[in-house]
């Protein structure tokens, strides 16, 4: 089994080792496994047709991650996880994973493993309708926000990312990067500039990397877009957001359009994690997530704790 860092070339092949995905995990998809691969220094192998995640991001230590909640044969691809580290020489340390798969672990070797989960790593669940209508008194303010945007731009217009648009969509992409990417010292947060250069190629190569991209036009520009994949038969996962910050109400427009008229086959959407970024965080939060979906980290039980 040999891992190596996946390219859009081996999309197929990662699309179709995720086609019964049953696990809301952002990190279940194939254009994410993709786009992010060397930010997190991650590589991919596949064990019986399905992928086997391992990473250095966190440390030197590699770290890995998989489906078992989708596996048909998820004690097997555990058991041969624990090898894999075995052979590297380094203690077992896997992330990403949900409750439910930890307590298939803990079913196979009671007492053995530990999961610690971190706040930040947790993915914000919505349901679909509730972002598509923002109905009710909690989601007041978005619907303020909203009737400001369209009394500003009577001329507002939602569209699908395609060949059309897609240079206007790329260049506001580069623009939203060069009023975004430094902070109040002027030094660039790289970081940024990295998810801002993902931006532009997944709108280049949507159709490659199984994305919908949705823009909003006001004033005859653009002034938001939004992509993202489908996650699992009934979940679909936005990657990216970015709207002008002088625009006001261009997020939660961009967001209840794109919902409106890509997703209506959808019952959830998973909008990731907020990274520990209190004002991420606040966002997230302001829409009313349906759950936070934990993820965990698993490493082995100290002796004195087994």
């Amino acid at each position: 089994m040999e891992f190596y860092v996946p390219t859009i070339q081996d999309i197929g092949k990662i699309r179709e080792a995720m086609a019964n995905n049953r696990k809301p995990s952002c990190e279940m998809s194939a254009a994410n496994t993709v786009l992010w691969a060397r930010h997190y220094n991650t590589e991919i192998a596949f064990w019986q047709e399905e992928i086997i995640y391992r990473s250095t991001y966190f440390e030197d230590a590699y770290s890995y991650s998989c489906n078992l909640l989708s596996s048909s044969h998820p004690k097997e691809l555990f058991d041969r996880i624990v090898m894999l580290a075995k052979e590297t020489g380094q203690t077992l340390r896997m992330h990403c994973i949900l409750e439910e798969e930890f307590q298939m672990i803990e079913q196979w070797y009671p007492g053995m493993y530990q999961m610690t989960v971190r706040r930040q790593d947790s993915d914000y669940i919505y349901l679909r309708e509730k972002l598509a209508t923002l109905s009710g008194k909690k989601l007041h303010g978005k619907r303020n926000h909203i009737n400001r945007f369209i009394d500003s731009f009577p001329d507002w217009k939602y569209e699908s990312i395609t060949e059309a648009n897609e240079n206007e969509c790329a260049q506001m992409a580069m623009r939203w990067c060069l009023e975004n990417c430094a902070d109040e010292n002027d030094n660039w947060e790289h970081d940024k500039i990295d998810e801002s250069k993902l931006v532009v190629y997944a709108i280049r190569h949507r159709d490659e990397l199984g994305m919908k991209g949705g823009a909003l036009r006001a004033g005859g520009r653009i002034v938001a877009i939004t992509l993202g994949e489908r996650l699992t038969n009934d979940t679909f996962v936005v990657h990216f957001e970015k709207a002008f910050s002088d625009v006001q109400g261009a997020y939660p427009m961009i967001n209840r359009e794109f919902v409106r008229n890509e997703l209506k086959q959808y019952t959830y959407v998973n909008r990731e994690e907020d990274l520990g970024e209190e004002g991420l965080r606040k966002a997230k939060l302001s829409y009313r997530p349906e759950r936070l979906l934990d993820k965990g980290m698993i490493t082995i039980k100290k002796q004195e704790e087994a």
